[in-house]
């Protein structure tokens, strides 16, 4: 299969957008989601073609729509956008050269290989003069395609803003890895404990020995019990700290988005989106801390 630069669309209004990112990545126009998203903004109920026009006219393609038949698109030769099941936006970059097999990006579920009943299935939205015909959308670099466009730094994201959470707390850190040191070392001397009182105490029929490691080892019980206690103590006042901070800095980054940001949302987008926070929150104050 041609390899196609696939992009994952982050939400449900996201795959007009997405299927443009995938089109400017394989003219070598080094776009991210998030800068095409920008430009193309869907409302609550999702983006229509000629919104996916004007946002790739934006970003300097020639952009025209057609309803056309199963026999025009064979004869591709550049990445097309199609309107898919009547509600969504995919890309067919490839037919093979019989006409039978299709290859498409979908932005919800990957780079797909169809069949032509498939393929005809989630594309033919209507019949126009007794024949089959769908929505394609064909997209060509124009001279308005300027360098502004090409070639422009994508968004590096990393992990390390996360542990930026954790950073901060890393002399309590050492307290723990202190207290869990000890603790190894107490779980460690008890063996021997137990040993001594068989080898010496009982052999020997020494009481006061054996009530001598007795209490030694009723001390251990006693310092590994406070010194797990203080441990826990530790992790929760530190997942507590990080927690109130995950979600403070949550609910100011969402009070800043502009309405707009909300027009263009699903109910169930948005709460994935604090669906996700809630993973990152405890990934930070449980796996990692733990």
């Amino acid at each position: 299969m041609t390899t196609f630069p696939w992009i994952k669309q982050s939400d449900t209004m996201q795959c007009g957008a997405a299927c443009l990112t995938m089109i400017c990545k394989f003219y070598g126009i080094n776009k991210s989601l998030s800068e095409v998203s920008a430009i193309c903004i869907p409302t609550n109920s999702g983006i229509s073609v000629k919104g996916i026009e004007e946002s790739a006219k934006i970003l300097g393609f020639r952009a025209n729509s057609y309803l056309l038949s199963l026999t025009h698109l064979i004869s591709i030769t550049a990445p097309i956008i199609l309107h898919w099941d009547q509600n969504h936006f995919v890309v067919l970059y490839k037919v093979d050269k019989t006409g039978k097999k299709f290859y498409i990006a979908d932005p919800s579920k990957g780079l797909l290989k169809l069949s032509q009943e498939d393929f005809k299935k989630h594309w033919i939205s209507s019949n126009l003069e007794e024949t089959e015909v769908g929505v394609a959308m064909f997209l060509m670099p124009s001279p308005n395609l300027t360098p502004q466009f090409i070639n422009t730094p994508s968004e590096n994201r990393s992990l390390r803003f996360l542990f930026g959470y954790i950073k901060q707390y890393r002399y309590y850190f050492l307290q723990i890895i202190g207290g869990l040191f000890i603790g190894c070392l107490l779980q460690l001397i008890m063996p021997f404990l137990t040993q001594s009182i068989v080898d010496t105490g009982i052999k020997h029929k020494d009481i006061g020995f054996i009530w001598l490691i007795l209490l030694g080892e009723l001390m251990i019980v006693i310092g590994r019990t406070a010194t797990d206690f203080i441990r826990r103590w530790l992790l929760l006042h530190i997942s507590m700290r990080i927690n109130i901070s995950l979600i403070s800095d949550f609910f100011i980054k969402l009070l800043k988005l502009p309405m707009s940001f909300f027009d263009s949302k699903l109910m169930g987008d948005l709460l994935q989106r604090i669906g996700d926070h809630t993973r990152v929150q405890n990934f930070l104050t449980g796996q990692v801390l733990n």
